[in-house]
């Protein structure tokens, strides 16, 4: 092949093996950014989580792609605390290799895992080393305060033990955050059956709906055995879901980082509120 260059044909010689290491070099490197370029525009979007999670699943699962966030991953089942999900979190972590994933979990303690264990002590142990498996596959994880049931105490900031563990885990921990998913469906972080209705929800009588299930735990307006799709709008599991999502999509600064300290700092690592079975370990 040839070109015109101040009006004389120019011979260009065929590639050399050096002159083709060299092209391949090039489209290696194109690629990668080109595959960088996609997984920054389309992240991949995790959660792990308990009977509460797999309620809000569908409307997490929604937001999350009605953002432009297509590839969607929920990993829930009821009655499962952290620990049950150690192993499919850490094989999740390296096969589909999450960009931010979110840990929603209440304080079960009746599986196998979580035996003769004391529930706060364990809960700090097993979202710590869950921690570990995303961020060190360079995952974000969003830690979600998940609503208070209605026997559950919680102190002067609305806070249950477990939400004060989230917090305590990404004020030392880089690239995690929390999300005070729990306060779309609580009254200032404390247990609530109705709140005012909102835009997209049909308003019962005083203009209220119902967020929490009669057994004081899950969403469903009605009781339903465990695990059973609620026959009728569920505006808690709605709220629930779409927080947790909209926490996942959200990237405030000063998001983690072992070398923060106080509570300015942790207070920065609070992002705004608004599957299958468990491989056990």
């Amino acid at each position: 092949m040839g070109r015109v260059e101040e009006g004389r044909s120019v011979r260009i010689g065929r590639l050399g093996p050096i002159g083709w290491l060299f092209v391949v070099a090039v489209v290696l490197v194109t690629g990668a950014v080109a595959v960088n370029r996609t997984s920054h525009d389309h992240p991949r979007v995790a959660m792990w989580g308990d009977s509460l999670a797999w309620e809000a699943g569908a409307s997490f699962s929604r937001t999350v792609r009605a953002d432009g966030h297509s590839q969607v991953l929920v990993r829930t089942w009821g009655g499962t605390a952290a620990c049950d999900w150690l192993t499919d979190i850490h094989d999740q972590a390296r096969r589909w290799r999450p960009t931010v994933a979110a840990l929603a979990f209440s304080g079960n303690q009746g599986t196998a895992c979580m035996q003769g264990r004391d529930l706060v002590t364990a809960y700090r142990e097993d979202v710590t080393r869950a921690v570990e498996l995303l961020t060190g596959r360079g995952a974000e994880v969003v830690l979600v305060d998940a609503p208070p049931r209605r026997d559950q105490p919680v102190d002067a900031a609305g806070l249950t033990p477990l939400d004060r563990v989230w917090r305590q885990i990404a004020a030392t921990h880089q690239h995690t955050r929390v999300a005070p998913a729990g306060r779309a469906i609580t009254a200032g972080g404390r247990f609530t059956t109705t709140l005012p209705c909102i835009a997209g929800e049909t308003c019962g009588p005083g203009g209220m709906v119902t967020v929490r299930s009669p057994d004081g735990t899950h969403f469903c307006p009605l009781v339903q055995p465990p695990m059973t799709a609620c026959p009728v709008p569920s505006p808690g599991a709605v709220r629930y879901g779409t927080a947790i999502a909209r926490a996942t999509l959200d990237r405030p600064a000063g998001t983690g980082g072992s070398g923060s300290s106080g509570t300015g700092d942790d207070e920065q690592r609070v992002a705004g509120a608004p599957g299958g079975h468990p491989s056990r370990s």
